[in-house]
């Protein structure tokens, strides 16, 4: 079971454990009940509850759905068959979208934004993200390609560039969910609302393009 199922078990657990400790575990006549949710976000001027490994995360995948958006583009100008096309193209839309809102949690909690362009990517990827320690100069993300591996999906055109295309992007898709894994392992993290929704969607889009991509690439020879 890996981080990400634990952490939806636990989800469920702690909120009947929520119920036992004001049903029955506070004193006779001195019961107290916890805030809700909602009261918790209007203590906090509207912003619900996060941690500086929500922030870490946002702004590293930021980084990371930006070098997948610089992949896409590749596509078209590259020879790309049709399929691969497609494919590129609903990733480079989904990603961009995504970049945008977190872009905006980032912002709206009056932290630092990073731009979604290529510089800042590879910026990530030599450098190392902070993660979810908050720590700096640590490994770089998972699934990130090196120069290297950019610059051969760059030069390749064709039925090259396909299966380079699906090579590298089931590894930067498995990277993404291994971010998301490590995160729910984090304490207290992804306890917003937003950041769990939005890394649960990362988890079920990603997975299901992996399957996708490794029945395309199946069909394919290696260059």
């Amino acid at each position: 079971m890996t981080p990400f199922s634990l952490r939806l078990l636990a989800s469920a657990a702690l909120a009947t454990t929520s119920l036992c400790v004001v049903s029955a575990c506070a004193p006779a006549g001195k019961a107290t009940r916890p805030l809700t949710p909602a009261q918790l976000v209007d203590r906090d001027g509207g912003i619900p509850p996060y941690t500086a490994a929500d922030v870490a995360f946002m702004q590293g995948m930021i980084g990371h759905h930006a070098q997948a958006v610089v992949m896409s583009a590749m596509a078209e100008p590259n020879g790309a068959s049709g399929e691969v096309k497609v494919l590129a193209g609903r990733i480079a839309v989904a990603q961009t979208d995504e970049i945008a809102f977190m872009q905006d949690w980032l912002r709206t909690r009056k932290q630092t934004v990073p731009a979604a362009t290529d510089d800042h990517a590879a910026h990530m990827q030599h450098a190392g993200h902070a993660g979810m320690s908050g720590s700096a100069g640590s490994p770089a993300m998972p699934g990130m390609l090196s120069a290297a591996q950019l610059d051969t999906l760059r030069s390749a055109k064709g039925p090259a560039f396909d299966w380079y295309f699906l090579t590298y992007m089931i590894q930067h898709h498995r990277g993404a969910i291994a971010m998301v894994d490590e995160l729910m392992a984090t304490k207290n993290a992804a306890h917003d609302d937003d950041v769990f929704k939005f890394v649960s969607d990362v988890v079920a889009d990603q997975s299901t393009e992996i399957d996708r991509m490794e029945l395309m690439l199946r069909k394919r020879s290696r260059p």
